[in-house]
């Protein structure tokens, strides 16, 4: 459990600065991905969504991502955080796992 921890972690930190959601920081996350939706800054948006209250965008977004790129552990864990906001914790579960190994 400690890697899950460690993970996060660091999306906390990367997460830090959009506390207070800045729809700014948002829009330009959006931008990136639309412009290049095998990018990895899917994570970020998935759990900005999240943070807005914007689930079922956020799901989306984050099984999208993980579609093109199915190793990235801070991409499971922002949408296994989605997963527990939805009240879905064995999903939630199955991506906290994944980002373990």
């Amino acid at each position: 459990m400690g890697l899950i921890k460690l993970i996060f972690e660091i999306l906390d930190a990367n997460m830090a600065k959009m506390e207070a959601i800045d729809p700014e920081f948002v829009e330009r996350y959006q931008i990136i991905f639309q412009k290049d939706p095998n990018s990895r800054v899917f994570a970020l948006l998935t759990e900005a969504y999240r943070k807005m209250g914007l689930l079922d965008k956020a799901r989306i977004v984050g099984e999208s991502g993980l579609s093109k790129h199915p190793d990235f552990a801070s991409g499971h864990v922002a949408l296994g955080r989605v997963y527990l906001d939805l009240g879905e914790p064995e999903k939630a579960s199955e991506h906290f796992r994944v980002a373990t190994e």
